[in-house]
């Protein structure tokens, strides 16, 4: 074997995204096994299937009042989506075709048979071990061999220090609780081993030291029975030396954790070795650990994202589709007649939709043994998953479907909602803010919403119906997308932010007869995007019939307000999405149509436009389309990459200095993302049906949330912004929360050209230590500034209240930080207090290009 090595220093494998992320537990039991969690219990329907190419499958569907939740169980893996309700009834057939990688022959038939839920379950066990099973061996300085190496005996007392920092020492004998293969009856596997919980998981550890030793046996072939069928091991030892995992002749055995302990220093020290066919997982490891306590939730949650990533192997992704495969051809044999022999077993029929098992509570004559199956194969569920939450191998349950996206979002540390605006009256299509004020648009027309008095004003009525909205504050002007008239015509329009504030103040008759700022040539639009460079240029992308118009904003100082001009166009059919961004080339405009993805040089030659256009990747017809730019320079705010999604499929491209060097990350996600926000390391998908959180680097779940009539509206200071709607009160509201903020790291918002960072690593909050967070951004007018200040301290609050380790966790009632008068955000000294927290800061003008504003955050 081929290892390639993790030491802190330098990662042995590239990934996008190599910001240190927080510690999470990838790809989470209680986010994946959907069949445990939401199927198996309640009434849903199973059906059997074959695909063109003669592959069988099963899909299982159930059926809520908001969406329906889909299962595909295949050779290939389990694939999961989440489906909006319509007023048009589902077939079997259509959830197939969503999954967009499967060709159905004919319509897929059901299994009613209530046996079939423990075949599934097992099937979905087979993706990985709930539990976790870990070998741990005492390395001496000098052992090169893995015999040498199982023959210690001692257990020093440093190593055993180590071995209760990781765990808790047991008697095996009785031990109820997972046993990783140890004998809990008779004693031969050793008398006593240690164990853990992390994350909701139980980890047994196979000690070499602790397993029965043999003088007459130098292979020690007992503890080698355990050690070498375990997928992760832990290499201690005392002193540094150079360690080469091929020693151990194991074909189980794909990862070493070498970890060192250095007495002078009273520190640990970490390095991985893995399997060269091991993709990258998280967390990023450091070169080496002073908080113990903090070490050992590294190494553990990375030694569980290690083995759960050696499942995603050759070897084992192999031996795992030959076992669902066959598993899915028992069920077959099993359920189903031969249809050579010409006889179609009763148990299956083709179901032109899907509805609920259970229909009336109270049966109607002649509906009573309907009623009694289905009520039977409901039961039985409960009792199959009873049996699994009492045996202990049942997945934790976090993720609970009735609460309020506020306390969903409180399950993930790194989160905080807020609630904007409530009992909005209308569904909101479009919103953006600046300042105190939101400008939003929806079937009643335009409106102006001041936040702190929660005053709205509407500014057009419905004869004006706004699609998008585009504030940008470093140009004063609002950008709109709005359908007028009967016929419902796009056009752009564009409005002065202090105009439009005076608008609202002004009388309905007086906003009636106020001239819009149109611009002509965009009459017919469809699409509209915006993009403002490092050197404050601003770009906007208009989609009008089979063009692509691409538009500079102009201003004459001293001629008042600017407008846009035409600067040139691009000839591209049935554009669905695009978007704008920077490389070291110039301008980029990414375009997706209904069957293939574009990038588009806009500043090439103007002669040859052909030259300008570059196919990225082709993808299926009548898809939904979604394109996300991925930035990492923060000093250029070039793109590294854009993130290609049709229907829940996203692919990574990444760009490099040479071509050649182009390489990709395919994520499958559970919901159909309408709109995808990049933060490194994170990619969060925002659908109809709930909000998905990935790693960049590998693709992995770190955390999902079933949220229904979600829309994403628009990104500010690090604030994310959506509206949510219950179509049983017919009331919405507008929420904010923070994108992922890691200490250390300097994050870029390329929409305000804002750039926060800590220059604080160690926080001394019991001697009231201040922590200086620094923000650059571009200079602004004077009307813009108190904005910016406000965004800055927003920003503060929101990274003190995303650290764990702080005592001041939940002390922020609020992010939405607010000025009590206009002179505060001038030059000069000035300190803002909120729940129970002074914020010193300082705002002053540097000779150079930029603001510089320095926030201290102290406890009073």
């Amino acid at each position: 074997m081929k290892f390639w090595e993790e030491n802190g220093r330098a990662s042995g494998r590239g990934s996008v995204g190599s910001t240190h992320s927080a510690i999470h537990l990838e790809n989470p039991e209680s986010h994946l096994r959907w069949y445990f969690k939401y199927f198996l219990g309640t009434a849903h329907q199973n059906y059997y299937g074959k695909t063109v190419e003669k592959n069988m499958f099963i899909l299982s569907v159930v059926k809520s009042e908001e969406f329906y939740r889909a299962i595909l169980w295949a050779k290939t893996g389990l694939q999961r989506i989440h489906l909006p309700v319509s007023q048009k009834t589902r077939s079997p057939h259509s959830i197939c075709q969503e999954f967009g990688d499967i060709n159905v022959v004919r319509a897929p038939r059901e299994i009613k048979e209530a046996e079939i839920q423990k075949d599934l379950l097992y099937i979905e066990e087979q993706e990985g071990a709930i539990n976790f099973k870990f070998g741990v061996l005492y390395r001496k300085k000098g052992q090169q061999t893995d015999n040498e190496i199982l023959c210690n005996n001692d257990i020093t007392p440093t190593f055993e220090n180590f071995l209760n920092l990781i765990g808790e020492k047991v008697a095996l004998k009785g031990f109820n609780d997972y046993r990783g293969g140890l004998d809990v009856k008779g004693d031969t596997t050793g008398t006593h081993s240690y164990t853990t919980v992390m994350e909701g998981k139980h980890i047994m550890f196979h000690v070499a030291n602790m397993l029965p030793f043999s003088k007459d046996n130098p292979q020690q072939v007992e503890r080698k029975r355990h050690i070498g069928n375990d997928i992760v091991n832990i290499v201690f030892q005392e002193e540094d030396d150079d360690f080469d995992p091929t020693c151990f002749r194991s074909q189980m055995s794909h990862i070493y954790a070498i970890v060192t302990y250095r007495s002078v220093e009273e520190a640990y020290m970490l390095r991985v070795f893995n399997e060269e066919a091991v993709p990258p997982y998280g967390p990023e490891i450091a070169a080496e650990y002073t908080d113990h306590d903090h070490f050992r939730r590294v190494l553990l949650v990375k030694l569980m994202n290690g083995e759960k990533a050696v499942y995603e192997t050759p070897q084992f992704v192999a031996r795992r589709e030959r076992t669902v495969d066959q598993l899915i051809r028992e069920i077959y044999k099993r359920y189903v007649r031969c249809e050579e022999q010409g006889e179609l077993d009763h148990h299956l029929r083709p179901l032109a939709g899907l509805t609920d098992r259970i229909i009336e509570t109270t049966p109607r004559i002649g509906r009573k043994k309907r009623f009694k199956k289905a009520a039977r194969f409901t039961e039985k569920g409960q009792d199959l998953k009873f049996q699994k939450i009492i045996s202990g191998h049942a997945p934790t349950s976090k993720n609970c479907t009735s609460l309020s996206l506020q306390r969903k979002l409180a399950h993930f540390s790194n989160w905080r909602c807020d609630r904007v605006l409530g009992d909005v009256q209308q569904k909101v299509h479009c919103a953006d803010f600046w300042d105190t004020y939101v400008v939003m648009g929806s079937d009643n027309g335009l409106s102006l919403i001041n936040t702190q008095t929660a005053d709205v004003t509407e500014i057009y009525d419905s004869m004006f119906v706004p699609k998008q909205i585009i504030v940008v504050e470093e140009k004063s002007i609002a950008i709109v997308r709005a359908e007028k008239g009967k016929n419902k015509t796009g056009c752009i329009y564009t409005f002065d932010l202090a105009a439009l504030t005076m608008k609202a103040q002004c009388s309905k008759n007086m906003r009636k007869k106020t001239k819009q700022e149109k611009i002509q040539p965009t009459k017919g639009c469809t699409l509209v995007c915006s993009y403002l460079t490092i050197a404050s240029k601003l770009y906007m992308s208009v989609v009008k019939h089979k063009m692509i118009q691409l538009y500079e904003w102009i201003r004459i100082p001293g001629q008042g307000q600017g407008w846009f001009q035409c600067k040139n166009d691009f000839q591209i059919c049935d554009v669905q999405s695009l978007c704008m961004f920077s490389r070291p080339s110039g301008l980029k405009i990414c375009v997706g149509t209904s069957t293939e993805f574009l990038i588009i040089d806009a500043e090439g030659d103007e002669n040859d436009k052909k030259k300008c256009i570059e196919r990225l990747q082709k993808h299926k017809e009548n898809t939904s389309l979604c394109i996300t730019p991925v930035l990492k320079d923060e000093v250029n705010n070039w793109a590294l990459g854009v993130l290609l999604t049709y229907n829940n499929i996203s692919v990574l491209e990444q760009f490099t200095l040479h071509p050649d060097n182009l390489f990709t990350v395919l994520i499958k996600w559970n919901v159909k993302p309408l709109h995808i926000h990049s933060s490194l390391p994170y990619f969060m998908a925002i659908g109809q049906q709930g909000i998905e959180i990935r790693l960049a680097s590998n693709g992995n779940v770190v955390h999902s949330i079933d949220v229904t009539c979600v829309s994403y509206l628009t990104i500010r200071c690090q604030l994310i912004y959506l509206s949510t709607w219950d179509n049983t009160t017919m009331t919405g509201e507008i929420v904010s929360l923070p994108t992922f903020v890691n200490f250390g790291s300097t994050s870029t918002i390329s929409s305000s050209g804002l750039a926060l960072s800590n220059e604080s690593v160690e926080k001394d909050w019991n001697n009231k230590t201040p922590v200086p967070l620094r923000c650059n951004f571009q200079k602004s007018s004077p009307s813009n500034r108190r904005s910016l200040t406000n965004a800055v301290l927003r920003k503060s609050a929101a990274l003190l209240d995303s650290q764990e380790t702080d005592p001041i966790k939940h002390s922020f009632s609020t992010l939405d930080l607010a000025f009590d008068s206009e002179e505060e955000g001038e030059s000069g000294p000035a300190t803002y207090s909120h729940a129970g927290y002074d914020l010193p800061y300082s705002v002053f003008d540097s000779p150079n290009f930029y603001r510089v504003l320095s926030v201290h955050c102290r406890p009073k």
